[in-house]
């Protein structure tokens, strides 16, 4: 069902399966017209459209989806965001890359070890986030990096510290975003196996 195009554990897979198109287009249909100020967006779509999603999507048969959520992560261009974990429970996201028009954003994941020295912020935010608070990506060597492809769908592991760069570019970039149910007790091998049987 699913074709994996690189396995880079425990941080990130990228794949793709069949009708991964239709569900392109959903997006791509839904954010028409729209436009965003900020420089970093969360637009969850409407019912109607997580619906057509959700319904549309393979992952539905292999994971418990959330039904509230299939949300638009637009980032515009000349944007960095800080390195950062999901969620205060959210340990995997599944991303659609519906909009990337070049290949300068890079996302980095980094071990806790090297990022021990900062505290954290951003837990008492509306959308609780863990944030490294003042983070300098300069004093840290990435532990994987990554450039996301357009037209994919990545696993991606939130539970990692990570950031993403997209400072060099003029484009924005916009990825739909899917959650589980329980997500605070499914991990990344969770994921792995029910989508890849390992």
């Amino acid at each position: 069902m699913y074709t994996i195009i690189e396995d880079c554990s425990p941080y990130y897979i990228r794949f793709t399966h069949d009708g991964l198109d239709k569900i392109i287009n959903i997006c791509k249909q839904g954010m028409e017209g729209l436009e965003f100020e900020g420089t970093f967006t969360h637009y969850n779509f409407p019912p109607e459209i997580r619906q057509e999603i959700l319904s549309t999507t393979p992952l539905s048969q292999s994971l418990d989806l959330y039904e509230h959520r299939a949300a638009m992560f637009v980032t515009q261009g000349g944007r960095y965001y800080r390195a950062h974990k999901d969620g205060a429970e959210n340990r995997i996201s599944l991303n659609y890359t519906v909009e990337i028009l070049d290949d300068t954003c890079v996302t980095s994941w980094y071990s806790d070890d090297d990022l021990a020295e900062y505290n954290m912020e951003g837990l008492l935010w509306e959308q609780a986030s863990r944030e490294a608070k003042r983070f300098d990506k300069t004093k840290h060597t990435p532990l994987k990096s990554m450039i996301a492809r357009p037209n994919e769908c990545i696993l991606f592991n939130t539970d990692i510290w990570h950031d993403f760069d997209n400072s060099l570019s003029t484009n924005r970039r916009m990825v739909l975003t899917l959650r589980v149910n329980n997500c605070s007790t499914f991990y990344f091998n969770d994921a792995t196996k029910a989508l890849f049987g390992f």
